[in-house]
This record gives structure tokens, sequence and C-alpha cells, in this order.
């Protein structure tokens, strides 16, 4: 009988032990789960700023650098080839011409997305790091050569996610491998 007594009081205690490390266990997720709340707030109120300013663009041009006018970037490598540069050099001409100046300041108000791409040939890992490279390789251009100041130049990638051809052939994956330039401008508010 004591040895029944005794067993008892062991299995009372050690549910009431499991009950105890199950409490705490579930304060300190949602402690943790607080402190997540809690860092990602700044980043939150960040994304709200941005998605309020991009709301506030518009698309004013958009150069697409592919091989249609010729090899724009080697096989699995992000260095721009001249085509490239000079199709670059072109589009930012043509963009300072349309406003009457040049340099710097005649893109002051404007807004420069690069976005690179690839075909869906490789791990999506490295296809996304390519399409990275590309577009980094495209904005330092921009910067370095063409003046663009550095704060209005944004770089995205979307690897092989956006297709614009069917990538099951030779000509619709050569499409999908390209740079997409989008120039945004501040919308200009209308008294209505």
């Amino acid at each position: 009988m004591r040895i029944e007594c005794l067993s008892d009081v062991v299995r009372i205690g050690t549910r009431v032990l499991a009950g105890a490390g199950l409490l705490l266990t579930a304060n300190g997720c949602l402690a943790t789960r607080s402190w997540v709340g809690d860092q990602l707030k700044p980043i939150t109120g960040q994304q709200e700023q941005l998605e309020t300013q991009m709301n506030s663009l518009h698309l004013e041009r958009k150069l697409v650098l592919d091989s249609s006018q010729g090899p724009t970037f080697k096989t699995g490598s992000a260095a721009l080839s001249p085509n490239a540069k000079r199709e670059i050099d072109a589009f930012v001409g043509d963009m300072e011409g349309q406003t009457g100046s040049s340099g710097p300041a005649a893109a002051s108000d404007r807004v420069f997305v690069v976005a690179g791409y690839t075909d869906s040939v490789g791990h999506e890992a490295y296809n996304y790091d390519l399409g990275q490279r590309r577009a980094t390789s495209v904005a330092g251009y921009l910067v370095g050569n063409k003046g663009l100041d550095p704060t209005q130049v944004r770089v995205v990638s979307y690897g092989a996610s956006k297709p614009v051809a069917d990538n099951s052939t030779a000509n619709g994956r050569r499409s999908n491998r390209r740079v997409e330039i989008l120039v945004y401008q501040e919308k200009i508010a209308t008294g209505t």
C-alpha cells in the first residue's frame, strides 16, 4: 500500500512537471512571437512607406536589354557586352533629350528600377543570383558611366520566375535572359 501511494505521488509529480514545462514552453513561444513582432515593426513601416512612394510614381520609360539587338551577356556571365552599353547609352541619351537638359540633373526626380531575369536552365538559386548580378552590373554602369545618383537606382532579381517566352525553345530562353530598366517619375497632382 505504501508503494502504491508512492507510485501515485510520482505519477502526479511527473504530470505537474510536464504541465509546468508545457506552460513555460508556451509562454516562451508567446514571448518569442511578441519579440519577433516588435523586431518587424520598423521593417513593416518601411515597407508601407515604400509602397506609398511607389504608388505616387508612374512608369515613364522602359528598356529591355535582351539578345534581340545582339548579345548583351555571355552565357552565365554578368559582364555587359559592348552592344548592351550602346543600348543603355542610347536609352539615357534619349531621356536627356526629352527633358531638354543633360547629365544627372535631368534624372533627379526619377527612380530607376533595374530588374534581372534568366531562363529556366539551371538551379533556381543560381538563376536568382545570376539575375541579381546582371541587374547590379547594369545599375553600376548607370551610376558609374552615366552619372545617375545611386540613391535613385534600385536593383531586383526575378531569376527565372517571370518568363516572357516559352523556356522549352532556344528562342524563348534567349528572350527570357534579359535585364529591364524601368524609369519611374513622380505623378503630377492635378487639381480637379
